[in-house]
């Protein structure tokens, strides 16, 4: 992980024509390989999406302070892979804070929060602004904070992926909207765990076909207000296949959730803690998962949203 500054961009065309704004910060010199887009394209030929209700569009941000994952350009062009072959959605790749304000966020289905992290509706530098400057970007926060809450509440999607737990720590009302927070990674990038399918059935995880799945990637560990009567958790981690024999391990339940789904007000939301390792965004069936869970959150793929009630 390297350290984030954000620099507003540049427009590209997909091979569908569809327009997107993208994030030029790390064009030069983070940008996915070409061997790396390479594979991204080919995994995205074999993807199945559920037909739309109507034209969608998802807003891509990937704004991360403290810590910028490495992967998160591999997740742009993932997302823009998944748009361009299947036609489900507009992909709309944007660090532009304004897409947040009410009246340009109504025109999204959905905002795809692609490893985000810390105070994302703050600017660079926050602390070493004005008085002055200070209160504004604050006062902007809050305006920021309260469209997006209204977004999702009032019938929109958010889908999120890995970091996305650990942004907007200053926001209590985040952590209820999207099931839980960040408390570490007690399996270090590089780390494998078995994932159980706790819902085999689920439009959102049906590319696992109810099997067990080897992952191997930074696993984290989920803190309140995660619960599983409040969420309806689709992956966890199989504890009975995986070495648990790691340090920082804090939850006394023994449950370790990976991807959930759970309503907000009208609207959708989706979780899934995968997300930091590159390969994982060419491998198929993730990236079907990730596919499926931003297709549940524009509203066109159909699931439970029912907690799943109680721990194991």
């Amino acid at each position: 992980m390297v350290p984030r500054i954000t620099k507003l961009g540049v427009l590209s065309m997909t091979a569908m024509g569809l327009l997107i704004l993208t994030s030029s910060s790390w064009a030069a010199d983070k940008a996915p390989t070409a061997e790396e887009v390479k594979k991204i394209a080919d995994a995205a030929q074999g993807l199945v999406a559920a037909k739309p209700e109507k034209p969608r569009k998802l807003l891509v941000f990937s704004v991360a302070y403290g810590y910028w994952h490495d992967s998160i350009p591999c997740g742009q062009e993932a997302v823009k892979a998944m748009a361009a072959k299947t036609g489900a959605f507009e992909a709309t790749v944007s660090d532009d804070l304004a897409n947040f304000q009410a009246e340009k966020l109504k025109s999204f289905d959905a905002v795809f929060f692609n490893n985000v992290n810390e105070e994302i509706f703050l600017p660079a530098g926050f602390d070493k602004l004005s008085a002055e400057d200070k209160a504004k970007a604050t006062e902007r926060d809050a305006e920021l904070k309260k469209s997006l809450a209204a977004f999702i509440a009032g019938g929109k999607g958010l889908a999120a992926i890995h970091a996305a737990t650990n942004a907007f720590r200053q926001w209590p009302e985040y952590g209820d909207i999207l099931g839980a927070r960040f408390d570490n990674h007690p399996w270090g990038a590089g780390s494998t765990v078995t994932l159980k399918i706790d819902d085999p059935t689920h439009p959102v995880v049906k590319a696992f076909k109810g099997e067990p799945f080897k992952l191997t990637d930074e696993v984290y560990q989920v803190a309140d207000p995660y619960s599983r009567e409040k969420v309806r958790v689709l992956l966890s981690i199989d504890t009975a296949a995986t070495n648990m024999n790691v340090q920082g391990l804090h939850r006394k339940d023994n449950d370790f959730a990976i991807a959930w789904v759970k309503p907000c007000g009208q609207g959708r939301v989706f979780y899934s803690a995968i997300g930091h390792e590159h390969a994982l965004f060419w491998n198929p069936t993730v990236l079907q998962h990730f596919l499926d869970g931003i297709q549940f959150a524009l509203g066109d793929l159909k699931g439970e949203t029912k907690p799943s009630a109680s721990p194991r």
